[in-house]
């Protein structure tokens, strides 16, 4: 079996929860968080780094990609693109 690499740019969002940094890919639906923003992306990287090596050692790509909206064009697989962002009113019922 010939082992092939593809090379892409999925999508990451950063936010701040509190005091707490958030990174978030919809890409693979993966999240990491920190204390700082350096220190988020640092955990971003380390879990996107297992979930690589995960999935390989499953040999399962082609499923995991198609399962989060990935799709192929000639020899590339493209992720799910982020296509636009909006802040959507909406109202929460609290209980008192």
């Amino acid at each position: 079996m010939i082992k092939t690499t593809i090379k892409s740019q999925i999508p990451v969002i950063f936010l701040k929860e509190g005091d707490i940094y958030v990174c978030y890919s919809p890409a693979f639906d993966l999240v990491a968080h920190g204390d700082s923003f350096d220190d988020a992306q640092e955990s971003f990287a380390e879990t996107l780094k297992l979930f690589i090596e995960e999935v390989t050692k499953k040999g399962t790509w082609k499923a995991v990609l198609k399962e989060y909206g990935w799709h192929k064009v000639k020899q590339a697989w493209i992720p799910p693109q982020v296509i636009g962002r909006r802040n959507k009113s909406i109202e929460i019922p609290i209980l008192n």
